[in-house]
Formats: structure tokens, sequence, C-alpha cells
């Protein structure tokens, strides 16, 4: 006898309206993402481990895990971070999508015994699974068809429950906030956030926000080969700088939400020897092996030919802007929407991805540019490039008359108290 679902799913569905149309309070929040934390398998670490991680709500170029997890974990060796990430899905990239461009990287082939024993005896790792707040899934899934996705109590549900069932004890959001983000201006991320805190308060983890500037995109690349090779480029001391403020910004957060260093700044100073001195990279290379990765392979994308190792497109176009003027601002939103359609990203879960795919910034906000500079480069694997691609790629980039700024990238911070 064949089953049917879908009045399991109008039910669901039923139960989502509600609470969409309706909301949710704090403690119903709460006690939601308990039950979902314990639909599933959880990650018990040693007693006295300190348990740490990030998440960010999605950007474009957002590859500050990839370095991140490594250079915390070499500056603070008796920290755990057992960081379980997502992949992409329309504009925001996903740290498994970029990861899994690492030839023998396979995010979803651990258990959760191994799990504990790599982060028991090594400390971090950054991997997917479908062990962890398993509800969250079923849960997405039926919110995905009842145009119910973008609710503050959901949302929340959903990310801290993961976080939970993995044992965290110690949390930053990375609340991006722009034109390319989910959440436009500073108040509704605020509001969020405010939420957010005490949520995890509630399910016993100590959680920071830190609102960040997402319009333009995150450091030079986009793509998730390219952005293999911007972290490792990093990890090596040579990364843009708003990457590399954003790691020393929630590592040293981090580091002084756990009394390992009396301030922020003096975290963030660790933070930033850890990517100049080489203990991230290494970290960053044995963190691969551990997670099954041929070790010349990773020896060889460390400290070798790292566009050797990994997959890199066929072609490549120069793209110029359409007048002369200063950058005022870069739309990281249009570029993740160009670099999608010719394969980088995804429109629905199961969808193939060209990891090849991609763009280069050469430019930055402030920058001065005639109407013969190259500002950025596109690579793609189309033997007959759409025209329309680089129009939409030229008017990504804002020109003024006028000498433009440079703009702190944070806007503002969240604490639990």
């Amino acid at each position: 006898m064949q089953i049917s679902f879908w009045p399991i799913m109008v039910a669901k569905g039923a139960m989502l309206m509600a609470l969409y149309l309706n909301g949710l309070t704090n403690s119903e929040v709460s006690n939601m993402t308990t039950v979902m934390a314990n639909s599933g398998k959880t990650l018990k670490f040693r007693s006295s481990s300190i348990v740490v991680d990030k998440h960010s709500t999605g950007g474009v170029g957002d590859k500050v895990s990839i370095p991140l997890v490594p250079a915390l974990s070499a500056v603070q060796e008796d920290f755990i971070i057992p960081m379980v990430s997502g992949r992409g899905l329309e504009f925001t990239g996903g740290t498994l999508d970029k990861l899994e461009s690492i030839p023998g990287y396979s995010a979803f082939s651990f258990d959760d015994q191994h799990l504990l024993d790599i982060a028991n005896n090594f400390g971090c790792f950054i991997v997917g699974s479908d062990d962890l707040s398993p509800a969250d899934s079923v849960f997405y899934k039926a919110r995905d068809v009842t145009a119910t996705v973008d609710n503050a109590g959901l949302i929340i549900a959903s990310i801290i429950s993961k976080k939970a069932a993995a044992g965290i004890k110690y949390l930053i959001l990375d609340l991006k906030v722009g034109i390319s983000s989910f959440f436009q201006s500073i108040d509704e991320a605020k509001t969020f956030g405010k939420q957010f805190v005490l949520v995890a308060k509630l399910l016993g983890i100590e959680c920071r926000v830190l609102m960040t500037k997402m319009s333009a995109p995150i450091g030079n690349y986009v793509g998730n080969s390219l952005e293999i090779l911007e972290s490792i480029n990093c990890l090596k001391g040579k990364g843009p700088s708003d990457l590399q403020t954003l790691i020393e910004l929630i590592g040293g957060h981090l580091l002084e939400m756990t009394h390992k260093v009396s301030s922020v700044n003096e975290g963030r100073k660790r933070m930033a020897d850890s990517l100049t001195n080489g203990t991230a990279l290494e970290k960053f290379k044995q963190m691969l092996i551990e997670l099954r990765v041929n070790e010349w392979i990773a020896n060889e994308l460390c400290y070798g030919n790292t566009t050797a190792v990994l997959p890199m497109a066929k072609y490549e176009i120069e793209i110029k802007p359409l007048t002369s003027g200063y950058v005022n601002d870069i739309n990281g939103m249009t570029i993740a929407k160009v670099c999608n359609k010719l394969g980088a990203g995804r429109q629905f879960s199961n969808q193939a991805i060209d990891p090849a795919v991609g763009i280069r910034l050469l430019v930055k906000k402030g920058s001065h540019v005639e109407i013969d500079t190259v500002c950025m480069v596109l690579y793609h694997n189309e033997t007959d490039l759409n025209e329309s691609y680089i129009l939409l790629l030229q008017q990504s980039i804002e020109l003024v008359d006028e000498i433009v700024e440079p703009e702190d990238i944070l806007l503002g911070v969240i604490n639990c108290n």
C-alpha cells in the first residue's frame, strides 16, 4: 500500500502558517529549539571543554569560517570548535560548497563518534551533518513550500537548534546588514539580534552578535574554488583587509568572552599573529588531513601550487566600468546572481554546481577608476557567454564624482547582558 505524506505536510504547513502569522515569544522559540535540538544525535564533549563556534547569516564572498576555524584553534589549543556548516542556496555561498572544491574533501562522510574523536584530539573541524537536529531539516522543507522561511522565530530555532545539538557553549553571530543580505536595515537587524541572544541564553549558550556591513562582497573573490584560494592567501597573512578584519573581530570576541584575553583588541592581535606566523595555515592543512583529504593534496594546496590542486575555469573575461569615477559601492547581490546563473550556486537543494565559476574584484570602495580600468575578472566555462552578464557586472559598480571614504565593517555589537 502506498502511503501519502501530503496530509502530514498540510498539518505542518498549517502549524507553520499559524506561527508565521501570530509570531512566537522568546520562551516559545526556546521550547521549539530545545525539541528540535534533541530530535537526533547530540555531540557531548568532555566536561572541561570550552566549545565555541560562529554563525553567519550569509553573504556574498563570505568565506570567513574557513580561515577563522584553524586560526582560532591555533591560537587557543584548549578550544573545541565543532563547526557544522551548510551548503549555499541562492545568493548565499555555502561553506561546504567551497570546501568540497578541494579534491577528497567530503562534508557528510563522518559519523558522530568520528567527529567527537577529531574534536577531542585535534580541536576543530568543518563538516556537514544530517544527524544533528534532523527536525530542522523536516521543518525547513515544509517552510520552503509554505512561504514561511523569513520568520525570525523559525530562523532562530533553526540556527540555534543545530548549535545546541553540536554542544556549543559560546557563540558569535555574524549578522550581515545591507543590500546584499537578508537584513536591509540596522533596526531590523537589531530586533533579530536581540531575540537571537535571548533565545541562545535560554538554551545555555552565551552569545554575542556582531552586526557587520554586507553590500560589496567580502574579500576579492566570489566563487567556490576561488574563495578557497583566497582563504589560503589569508592563512598566509596575505588576505584582503576586510576578510582579515572579520576574522580578527570574531576570534577576538570569542577569546574575550571565554576570558582567555582581557580585551577584544588583545584577542584580535593574537588572531592576526596566527595568520602571519604560519600556525593557522599548518592547522588548516592538518585539519584537512583529519577530514580524510590526501596528505599530498593538503600539502600542495597550502604550501605548493594551490591553483593546480583546485578546479579552475577554462575562460576569463575582463570587466571594465561604464564610465570613470570613484567606486561608491559594489552590489554583491548582482555579482552573486551572475555567478549563480553561470553555475556557481544553486536554486534548489540538490542542484549540482560548478566550483570553478566566479569573480575576482580588482577595486574596492573608494578606488578611482578610468573607463579602461579592469575592475573585475569573470571566470567561466561557457563557450558562448551571454553578453547581458557583462552589462550586469558593469552596472554592479556604482561610481560617483566625489572622493569616497571607506567605512567601518562593524556596525554594532549586541551582548547577552
